[in-house]
């Protein structure tokens, strides 16, 4: 999902510059799906990380600057998956009916 949808990358590159996306890739799934500690790290090394931030993205192949500004953009709309907002960080948790998660429904299990 990440690859072809929010990055608009698929296989060019140099294998350096696809594994630094991968690095990329691995972090917004973390953000987005992650558990609640990796989602903490992965969103502060995205927004607030400058120096490794800008290393990683630039090893990719990739403007810091834009990808920041896109997920600047995406975090402030809120991001919602299958219709349930992203991440609610109160005291209390609202119950959330089970769904199948994307990794469920793309490989069918």
């Amino acid at each position: 999902m990440f690859k072809s949808s929010l990055l608009h990358i698929h296989d060019h590159g140099t294998a350096e510059e696809r594994l630094w996306r991968a690095v990329i890739t691995k972090t917004l799934e973390e953000w987005i799906c992650g558990p609640l500690s990796f989602s903490r790290k992965a969103e502060q090394f995205l927004f607030d990380d400058n120096a490794d931030f800008k290393a990683v993205c630039s090893s990719a192949g990739m403007d810091p600057d834009r990808l920041r500004k896109r997920l600047q953009t995406i975090r402030a709309r809120g991001i919602e998956k299958e219709n349930i907002p992203f991440r609610v960080r109160a005291s209390k948790r609202l119950p959330l009916a089970p769904t199948i998660s994307w990794s469920q429904r793309a490989f069918g299990v």
